[in-house]
């Protein structure tokens, strides 16, 4: 017969009970916010609809996710201006333009909508510059998209292998 306290320091199968439950929910938001904006810039793909209501959801999910990692904006920011490690310096400023970026594009989308807004009821803004503002704001969204990735490819590998339950053994994060 097995108590309970055994039972939690027992790892489950292939050692996914190590993994705490903040760090799995931030690889699966993560992960869901990666396949969001790359159906999202597959507009041909989705069509209009499913695009604006795919932005609106991403926006909240970003919403979400900055929530999330909140405690280390301020730790960064507030060691920003000391000797900070270059990676850290500049991991900071991509997310901090992917946080203006993804914005902008969020919000210029939301307001050039041609189907999610008028579907609710409210008038959308029209004019070159709101389009050509989500047009150029999801464009660097893709670049710095990829290079966020990029600085977290060890923590991606590193939690997804254990999230697959696959051993770590020589990945660094």
């Amino acid at each position: 017969m097995t108590t309970k306290a055994a039972t939690k320091r027992q790892p489950s199968v292939r050692g996914r009970s190590r993994l705490p439950s903040r760090t799995r929910l931030d690889f699966w938001l993560d992960l869901a916010l990666l396949v969001a904006f790359s159906l999202d810039y597959s507009f041909r793909f989705t069509g209009l609809a499913i695009h604006e209501w795919i932005g609106i959801g991403f926006g909240a999910a970003l919403l979400l996710h900055l929530t999330l990692h909140w405690e280390w904006v301020l730790r960064t920011t507030s060691r920003i201006l000391t000797p900070l490690p270059a990676r850290d310096r500049v991991r900071w400023v991509v997310d901090l333009g992917l946080l203006v970026v993804m914005s902008l594009c969020v919000a210029s989308g939301v307001l050039v909508s041609r189907s999610a807004l008028p579907f609710l009821g409210i008038k959308p803004v029209s004019g070159a510059f709101w389009n050509g503002l989500h047009t150029t704001t999801a464009d660097l969204t893709i670049f710095l998209v990829a290079v966020h990735v990029a600085l977290s490819w060890r923590w991606v590998l590193s939690v997804g292998k254990r999230v697959f339950g696959r051993s770590t053994r020589g990945v660094t994060a």
